[in-house]
C-alpha cells in the first residue's frame, strides 16, 4: 500500500492531538473537515495502514489521538486484538449455524477462514 497520504488524509490527521488526554471525537473531527463520521471512520483506518499512530478512546472521553507513549501503543492493539477475536467468534458461529441448516454446508470456507486466523 502507498503510505503517501491524500490532501484529505493530512487535513484530518493534523486535526487529531496527541496524546490520549485530549482526544477529538468522530464527531468534532467532521465538522473540522466538512465531512461524514463514516467518511471519519474510513480515514482513520487508512491513515493508520498507512503506518499513522492514530489512537482511539472509549473511555469516559471518546475520541482519536496521535499515540505518544508505549502504554497508549499497548492499550490500542490490546483493544484491536480484542475486536478483532470478537469478530472471528461471531463469523465462526455464523458459519455453523449456516452448516447446520443448509443442506450444502460451507465447510471448505470455514476451513479456509480458520487458516488465516491461525
Amino acid at each position: 500500500m502507498n503510505k503517501q497520504l491524500t490532501k484529505f488524509e493530512k487535513q484530518v490527521f493534523e486535526c487529531i492531538p496527541t496524546g490520549k488526554e485530549h482526544p477529538i471525537s468522530q464527531e468534532n473531527l467532521a465538522k473540522a473537515t466538512s465531512t461524514t463520521r463514516r467518511n471519519i471512520t474510513a480515514t482513520i483506518r487508512n491513515l493508520r495502514l498507512k503506518g499513522r499512530l492514530v489512537g482511539s478512546s472509549r473511555s469516559s472521553i471518546n475520541g482519536y489521538y496521535k499515540i505518544k507513549t508505549n502504554e497508549e501503543f499497548f492499550e490500542n492493539i490490546g483493544m484491536l486484538s480484542s475486536q478483532r477475536d470478537t469478530l472471528s467468534k461471531t463469523i465462526t458461529a455464523m458459519i455453523e449455524t449456516f452448516n447446520e441448516n443448509e443442506k450444502e454446508p460451507l465447510i471448505d470456507q470455514q476451513s479456509l477462514f480458520n487458516q488465516v486466523n491461525e
